[in-house]
């Protein structure tokens, strides 16, 4: 097991144990655990998969004007009531 972390990045190639959810743009994902070659975390938006492997040499930190951009945006999960995202 890797380093538990709790951190907003921004990636392209998503890998999942059903297959390859990669991205074409860049997009946003949630990290939980740094790994030896990949982080572990899920796209922020799309189907909800968890777990899933983000190469680090396709994965990077958020811009101060990405940040500016997603933080108090607000995402939904299913029918629950949506909620803001707290980017830093």
């Amino acid at each position: 097991m890797g380093e538990k972390v709790s951190k907003y990045m921004m990636g392209t190639k998503a890998i999942h144990k059903m297959g390859d959810i990669s991205r074409d743009e860049e997009d946003l994902c949630y990290i939980h655990e740094i790994g030896k070659d990949y982080y572990v975390g899920n796209w922020v938006t799309g189907y909800g998969f968890i777990d899933v492997l983000f190469p680090k040499e396709t994965t990077r930190g958020l811009t101060q004007e990405e940040k500016d951009y997603w933080n108090g945006r607000g995402v939904q999960i299913g029918s629950q009531p949506a909620f803001p995202l707290k980017v830093d």
